[in-house]
């Protein structure tokens, strides 16, 4: 009688309370990924220059400062809509590993007591064939 309380109250905590605690559990992770990645802070600053390395604007009336001024501004732009496309696409490829660790380990929570009971039964049944 007393094993069959254990086995009620595990696998009622088995099947609801440790639910929970995954799901805390994989919100950390989640929160983790987002924040070691700095994905928001790489989309709100995604059109700004590469280490805001910028020229200064020289003259106002010469068009040669005025060019290299635009091109160093465009080409500062986009390295570094490069260089943070490449980062973003890491942080979502490992959100993506992310969520495919929660849901394997959610699928393995479900399982493991019914796999942990067949496991046995298959033992006794071949230890005594």
């Amino acid at each position: 009688m007393l094993f069959l309380t254990i086995m009620h109250h595990y696998l009622l905590w088995h099947y609801t309370k440790a639910f929970g605690e995954i799901a805390h559990i994989s919100k950390n992770f989640f929160w983790f990924t987002i924040h070691f990645f700095s994905l928001p802070q790489l989309i709100r600053s995604f059109f700004s220059p590469w280490k805001r390395m910028t020229e200064e604007r020289g003259d106002t009336f010469n068009f040669e400062d005025l060019a290299g001024f635009v091109i160093i501004n465009i080409l500062s732009r986009l390295v570094g809509m490069m260089l943070r496309t490449s980062i973003i696409i890491l942080g979502f490829i490992a959100l993506l590993v992310v969520l495919i660790c929660t849901i394997v380990t959610y699928v393995f929570w479900v399982m493991a007591p019914a796999a942990l009971l067949v496991c046995l039964i298959l033992g006794i049944t071949l230890l005594f064939s």
